[in-house]
């Protein structure tokens, strides 16, 4: 610390990104150990640390002397109403795209887009959600698909584009779920996917009377978008922190109740056929995404009822949901045996035989199934730098996990006759493994998402 004091500086800053992507128990040694322990110990120390809302562990540090700023788009552009947020916020995503043309292309950036450009910048909003990494990537899609043919960007390529993302880098997320190393993430993840089925299934279900025409330009009301009491909004963590969904907005009900609007991914609409987004012509629209047809507390209730369960970790008794509020009132502590912990636990019962059939030699840690599925996907030899740049982890973490795999015979590992960098390719024997079934993403829909009902 003397030393520190001694720099000609008024102030040391330690950045710490992707925070909440730690384990519980790391995120709680990491501040009790390191954070807590430096903040108490001088003012010349400063963190500043990224993380999602709720995913966070601040121990014993004093929550008034933390400076908490939002940059989701409802923490930014909400303060006035659904309406100004959204213009804000498309506002935003236009002002990044023309000043990264500017800067690396050095030309106008109107050369790249069609004559609706109004319409071109709403539509990458409701693809991106204001996301620069997401951004990046339609953006990426649109130029393979249109502007190497020197034609424009329209709303029609980033429709495109934002279902290839989609496709490719988000609902990977479940085929891939079935291989992770414990049977709980696996049952986890599946029952994570039920309730989105859930979800999506009451979405295609909706019809408005006098529906309009959607931006998928299919004749549908718009039904994008849901809400859920904010007791609710926890189940909805991961499916949010994998982009499945985003939370849009915060609003009041029709009968007064605060209540959390979430959008569907955009790229998932367009795949199933929901209309996305609002109608904007009256000025009662801005209330439209709190109808009462929007209302999933219902399907969130049922969710509970069929995938959770209470256990304790000790004695593994099991209680009744209704239990919960009851239970946390002591802190989770078992009323049977005292000692252990109760937990709530996601169940797949739909997806129960899947799981259970998972032979044990396919399952692989998160980085390692990362970089399968990159390597997948891109179609091509690639180095560890590139393959970090899509899972944005270090170049080294890659290198020592593709070293496994190519001991087990999933990723062909090779280097120049010269030497130099290592060079990845996925085998016969992994797209076989973990691949070879086109539609393991799909979601089953019930009879309700049916559009011919």
């Amino acid at each position: 610390m003397t030393v520190l004091h001694s720099a000609p500086a008024t102030a040391l800053y330690i950045f710490l990104d992707d925070f909440s992507e730690l384990p519980r128990e790391a995120m709680r040694l990491l501040v009790d150990a390191l954070i807590s322990p430096l903040s108490r110990w001088s003012d010349f120390i400063k963190f500043k640390i990224a993380a999602y809302p709720g995913r966070v562990y601040i121990g014993s540090l004093d929550k008034t002397k933390i400076e908490e700023i939002y940059l989701d788009m409802y923490g930014l552009y909400g303060g006035n109403g659904v309406a100004k947020m959204e213009e804000k916020a498309i506002d935003f995503v236009r002002r990044v795209v023309e000043k990264r043309i500017q800067h690396y292309c050095k030309c106008d950036p109107d050369i790249y887009f069609g004559l609706k450009k109004s319409d071109t910048w709403r539509t990458l909003f409701y693809a991106t959600m204001g996301n620069p990494r997401t951004l990046g990537h339609v953006m990426l899609y649109a130029h393979e698909s249109h502007l190497i043919y020197n034609l424009p960007i329209g709303t029609q390529s980033i429709q495109d584009a934002s279902q290839r993302y989609y496709e490719e880098k988000i609902s990977p997320f479940f085929s891939l779920g079935k291989y992770k190393t414990t049977f709980d993430e696996r049952s986890s993840i599946y029952s994570l996917k039920e309730l989105l089925e859930a979800v999506v299934t009451k979405a295609r279900s909706i019809r408005q009377e006098g529906s309009r025409d959607s931006t998928s330009s299919k004749s549908r009301s718009f039904s994008s978008h849901f809400y859920v009491s904010r007791e609710y909004e926890d189940l909805f963590q991961s499916l949010e922190l994998s982009f499945f969904i985003t939370k849009y907005f915060e609003q009041s009900d029709r009968t007064g109740n605060r209540v959390s609007i979430f959008a569907l991914n955009y790229g998932l609409c367009i795949k199933y056929q929901i209309g996305f987004g609002r109608p904007t012509e009256r000025r009662e629209d801005r209330l439209y995404f709190v109808e009462r047809v929007f209302d999933y507390n219902s399907v969130v209730r049922t969710y509970m009822l069929n995938n959770q369960e209470i256990k304790c970790s000790e004695c593994g008794k099991e209680y009744d949901l209704s239990m919960l509020d009851a239970l946390k009132m002591y802190h989770m502590s078992c009323p049977e045996c005292g000692r252990g912990k109760c937990k709530v636990v996601n169940l797949s019962k739909k997806y129960e035989d899947i799981i259970e059939t998972i032979k044990p030699e396919l399952l692989l840690p998160d980085a390692e199934l990362g970089i399968l599925q990159t390597l997948h996907h891109e179609g091509r030899t690639m180095v560890a730098a590139e393959i970090a740049g899509e899972l944005d982890c270090s170049g080294q973490l890659v290198g020592r996990r593709a070293k496994n795999l190519a001991e087990r015979l999933l990723v062909r590992r090779e280097q120049g006759t010269t030497g130099g960098v290592y060079k990845y390719e996925i085998t016969d024997q992994a797209q076989k493994a973990y691949f070879s079934d086109p539609h393991a993403s799909d979601l089953k829909l019930g009879e309700a998402s049916d559009p011919k009902n």
